[in-house]
């Protein structure tokens, strides 16, 4: 049914969790492709989204970090060099995160005390304004060893279950098509 692109496994194992939430059904089958980072998910994405729907699945969801980019142009790049060349007429859902995926977590960053417990740190009321999340949360998580406690590839998948869903749609409009795409699950299944 449901198949999500993205940048790397981590980003995309992330989604999967938060779209079954989102949806509210753990059942659902989603697929999964993560790529070698930004350039090789614009060059492969439209034959993986191909095949996918070779496979029977009808709805994609292509995630794509801004980096500090022009979120429009990174949007724009995703539809010219991914959507287009499969010539279908599926449901895609293009998720432009401004700055990194990990600005999500960052929306809720109390969520990182479930997997951290130790880990006591202040909300971020802008978490989209920060560049590089990813590093960012690194340095938030040090230990009094000066350590990294958080490692996006191993972490973000174990945190995404306890996000607070609502402080996401408030704190981060870049989450909102997947809210969107969640929202009309059930129109999307009748097709």
């Amino acid at each position: 049914m449901y198949a999500i692109l993205g940048e790397d496994k981590s980003d995309v194992a992330t989604l999967k969790v938060i779209l079954k939430r989102l949806i509210g059904d753990d059942s659902i089958k989603i697929k999964t492709k993560g790529y070698n980072g930004c350039a090789e998910l614009l060059r492969k994405g439209a034959k993986q989204i191909t095949a996918f729907s070779k496979l029977g699945l009808a709805i994609f969801v292509v995630c794509y970090d801004s980096d500090g980019k022009d979120p429009a142009k990174r949007y724009s790049d995703v539809v010219s060099k991914i959507i287009k060349p499969t010539g279908l007429k599926n449901t895609i859902c293009v998720v432009i995160p401004v700055q990194e995926l990990e600005a999500w977590i960052l929306a809720d960053i109390q969520s990182v005390t479930n997997v951290f417990s130790s880990w006591k740190p202040k909300e971020i009321n802008n978490p989209e304004s920060i560049d590089n999340p990813k590093e960012y949360l690194e340095k938030l998580s040090r230990d009094c060893n000066r350590r990294p406690r958080y490692n996006h590839a191993t972490h973000n998948e174990k945190i995404a279950p306890y996000l607070d869903l609502d402080k996401l749609k408030c704190k981060c409009p870049s989450f909102l098509p997947l809210v969107t795409l969640a929202e009309n699950h059930d129109a999307h299944v009748a097709k």
